[in-house]
């Protein structure tokens, strides 16, 4: 297979990258939210929130950790068949 991509995956690019950066504060708010849940659960001994609870705020952390990364890859990617970043970093 080639290693290119056509202008339509560009297109398709820039808009999956642009909505990442207009969903960012939202998730970036629950990440935060889950961690802070979490960090009230060790301040309270283990007796604020239930195991499975705190296995959920785990999971949505790392999934928006997985989340931000893929989102990179797709950048990289884009910058790299298509040249100059769409948005300034």
């Amino acid at each position: 297979m080639v290693d290119r991509m056509s202008e339509r995956a560009k297109d398709d690019l820039d808009r999956v990258i642009l909505q990442l950066y207009a969903i960012a504060p939202e998730v970036d708010k629950l990440a935060t939210d889950c961690a802070n849940a979490l960090q009230s659960n060790v301040d309270a001994d283990g007796g604020y929130i239930s195991k499975p609870t705190m296995k959920a705020f785990t999971d949505i952390r790392e999934a928006i950790a997985h989340l931000y990364a893929a989102g990179r890859v797709a950048m990289e990617e884009r910058d790299r068949f298509f040249g100059r970043p769409m948005i300034a970093r």
